[in-house]
Parts: structure tokens; C-alpha cells; sequence
């Protein structure tokens, strides 16, 4: 199913550093992972970036993004979703700006709706929902963990009651060819070459294929469905550029330029900075 779309985050603890002259090394340091593929300034070889339209401060490769705890930006953005979500009672929360909170699959992810905002009191229970304000509800009597915090999912055991908080509806969407997804789908939009916006039917940090020849064989709600390739398009993600193309890994190169077989155009994903 491909690398899931990480969130950018920090992994407490898990590096060293090495300091001093005679050195010191200390342990248990913090280090930022998934902000991105390299940057092209970064690269052994500069030159492989020509011709995409970026520039050395940007990346290749896309991340997701739990939008209550994360903080998207114009040099770190997240990717942006339309998604429905069917909720536990069977309605929806009609289709609205959400983020990626965790890949389930190749075509499949748990998502919040951020244009579904839930209020203390209104809760269904049997819902997963994404705290996006703790005001003063009693959060730990409605199903959340001890320890609660913005951004912590849990599933709601009843409606709640008059306090100030407020969260946002999780549901596990597929992706579909629309911008306007039905219940229980979702669509992440991209543009390429300089064209108009084109639904993905897989995502990765890596690649973006479109729906030419793709479906999905026995797909329910319970299950991923097997995916079934014919002749689909496929491009290489990223969040600062629609135009342009990259050379692949072991193609063939002439006069310095990469063969017919060679390079792959590079999509732009709809993402948000703040």
C-alpha cells in the first residue's frame, strides 16, 4: 500500500548529539522526522532538480497532518482533504475541508472534518471524534482518556452535557473522483502540468495516480476493496509546483537529458499552510 502520509512531528528522545572538543555525546535528544523529503539544496547533486519549478527551500513528497496538533505552514504544509464522513447513527457530515490523521489503507484513511465542528452536549454516541477545544467539558465522563489534550481521539459513550468544548468528527473514508465526495468518501485534488484540478484514486508521500482505467473490486465499507490497475497515470507528489517533470531513478540519459523513458511529471496536492 505504500509509505502512509506521516505527520511531521518530533521523536522525543530518540537521537544523540556530539559536542566539545574532547567530544561529549548526549543521548536522549529530540529529533524532527517527516518534514518532508530533501530539499533540492540539499541533494549530492543539485542539477537533478532543474526543470521541476522548484526551488532549493522546497521538497519532493507530501505530509499528512492531525490539524488540532500540528502546525502547517508556507514551508511545511499538510495535505488538504474533502471528506464525508458516515457517522454512527447514518448520517454524514456532508463534505468539508479535513485532514489526514492516519492511512488505512492504499486508497483508504481516517480522517477529521474540520467544517463539522461538534459541540459538548451534541455528541453521538459510538462516534470517534478529534477534541479541537477542551473548554470545560468533562471530557473522561464522555469516553476520553485520563489525560486528555487537544488532538486526542476517542470514542464517544454519550452526548455529553453543557460544557464549552468542541470537537470534530473521525471517520475512515475512501477515495473517490469527485469534489464533492458522497458519504463515506473522500477526494485529495492535485494539478499538473499546468492543468486543472484531477482527483487522486491512491496517494502516497511519493506518488499520485489518477482514475484512468482504476477501480476497486468488492469494496464495502469493512474492507479495502482489491485494487485493480489498468493504464492508470501516476506522478510524483509534492505541495509548491504543477509544472515541470523529474528523472526516474535508472533511466536512460542523452546528451545529458533524461530519455523517453525517463521522467515523470510532478503534481501539486491541494494542501494547506495554516
Amino acid at each position: 500500500m505504500g509509505r502512509s502520509l506521516k505527520i511531521q512531528k518530533t521523536n522525543i528522545g530518540s537521537g544523540s548529539t556530539v559536542t566539545g572538543n574532547p567530544p561529549v555525546t548526549a543521548y536522549n535528544q529530540n529529533v524532527l522526522t517527516d518534514a518532508g523529503f530533501t530539499s533540492f539544496g540539499n541533494l549530492i547533486d543539485p542539477d537533478a532538480g532543474s526543470g521541476t519549478g522548484l526551488t532549493n527551500s522546497q521538497f519532493l513528497g507530501v505530509v499528512g497532518g492531525v490539524p488540532a496538533t500540528s502546525n502547517p505552514s508556507a514551508t511545511f504544509p499538510e495535505v488538504l482533504t474533502q471528506a464525508n464522513i458516515l457517522l454512527a447513527d447514518g448520517t454524514n457530515t456532508a463534505y468539508g475541508n479535513s485532514q489526514i490523521l492516519r492511512q488505512k489503507g492504499a486508497h483508504k484513511f481516517m480522517v477529521a472534518n474540520l467544517d463539522s465542528i461538534t459541540s459538548d452536549g451534541s455528541f453521538i454516541v459510538g462516534q470517534a471524534y478529534q477534541i479541537a477545544s477542551l473548554g470545560n467539558t468533562a471530557w473522561t465522563s464522555y469516553g476520553a482518556p485520563t489525560t486528555v489534550a487537544v488532538g486526542d481521539v476517542f470514542t464517544a459513550t454519550s452526548v455529553g452535557g453543557a460544557g464549552t468544548g468542541t470537537a470534530y468528527p473521525v471517520g475512515t473514508c475512501v477515495l473517490q473522483n469527485s469534489a464533492t465526495p458522497t458519504a463515506g468518501f473522500m477526494s485529495v485534488g492535485y494539478t499538473f502540468n499546468g492543468g486543472s484540478t484531477t482527483y487522486a484514486s491512491y496517494i502516497t508521500n511519493k506518488w499520485v495516480r489518477d482514475w484512468n482505467g482504476m477501480t476497486y473490486g468488492n469494496y464495502n465499507n469493512g474492507n479495502d476493496g482489491e485494487n485493480i490497475y489498468s493504464n492508470e497515470n501516476y506522478y510524483v507528489t509534492n505541495f509548491f509546483s504543477n509544472v515541470g517533470t523529474v528523472t526516474l531513478s535508472g533511466a536512460d540519459v542523452i546528451n545529458s537529458a533524461p530519455g523517453n523513458n525517463g521522467s515523470v511529471y510532478i503534481a501539486q496536492i491541494d494542501n494547506v499552510t495554516s
